[in-house]
């Protein structure tokens, strides 16, 4: 048990040190139920990590095979290492769907890589991979199923993703990855290169308009599709959801902002949407 508290004690630490957005929601939740979710949140931290801090593809490679193993690992009941123990443990609670975490590998594969998608049906697969997925791990240790709760999750993930697509715009494509299609550059003449040397100008505020759009409807899907009656135990996801709106919403106040830093909102922000949450459920 000792052992136990430990792994979940590790997940933590990684929860804090790069959830920004996240740890406040997650504080939310009930002890045993945050600290499920810190575990599912460092899996994937890992997986994003196994691409993300990588110079050279092999490497990024090799790293997620080694999530892979650990993933089998989890799911053969033989946990070796922190992380595995205490998603094995969240995993034996919860229940948890391993597809879900297949298909977020799978979504991290694409990104070893250049990036360079050419049709919106390939974004929409990106933004289930990357955070659909998530969502959906994330309402199991909930304990909200359904239909409703099913396109609930799906669609405040697609959300949370485009908006993060919109805010690291130009630093993805400084990373050779550019998850907005060819068609929709076409359509407002920007080419992936316009976006890399931070090319503003009319043209691009209407391209990050569009962006914008979608995923305006994305939040509206997943508000009409919210569970009324699990309203309580959709409050963390809520939470993040009104600290994700409010960040696009910041954006679209002046888009060519994405093209010279990385937008954010201060703690005090974030804090007033958290509390704001919390008021609408009770």
């Amino acid at each position: 048990m000792r052992h136990l508290g430990s792994a979940y004690g590790y997940c933590k630490e990684v929860v804090k040190r790069s959830a920004g957005n996240f740890f406040l929601a997650f504080q939310l939740l009930p002890r045993t139920k945050r600290y499920a979710i810190y575990a599912v949140y460092a899996f994937c931290r890992a997986a994003d990590d196994a691409v993300d801090e990588l110079p050279e593809p092999s490497l990024r490679r090799a790293a997620l095979n080694m999530v892979k193993t650990n993933l089998e690992r989890v799911y053969r009941g033989d946990p070796r290492t922190p992380l595995e123990l205490a998603l094995a443990d969240t995993v034996g609670r919860y229940r948890l769907t391993k597809r879900y975490f297949d298909d977020l590998i799978l979504g991290m594969e694409g990104d070893i890589g250049p990036v360079a998608l050419d049709k919106m049906s390939e974004l929409d697969e990106y933004c289930y991979r990357a955070a659909g997925t998530v969502g959906l791990l994330c309402l199991e240790v909930f304990g909200v199923a359904g239909d409703a709760a099913h396109k609930y999750g799906l669609a405040l993930g697609r959300a949370l993703q485009l908006t993060n697509v919109i805010r690291d715009l130009r630093t993805d494509a400084l990373m050779g990855r550019c998850y907005v299609p060819r068609e929709l550059l076409e359509e407002h003449g920007i080419t992936r290169e316009d976006i890399a040397e931070g090319r503003g100008g009319s043209a691009f505020d209407k391209l990050v308009h569009s962006l914008i759009a979608l995923a305006k409807a994305a939040y509206e899907e997943a508000e009409r599709h919210r569970p009324r009656s699990a309203a309580a135990r959709l409050l963390t996801s809520e939470a993040m959801r009104r600290v994700y709106h409010a960040l696009l919403l910041k954006i679209e106040e002046d888009p060519t902002q994405v093209l010279v830093r990385r937008v954010s909102l201060s703690p005090w922000r974030k804090a007033g949407e958290v509390m704001a949450a919390i008021a609408i459920v009770r």
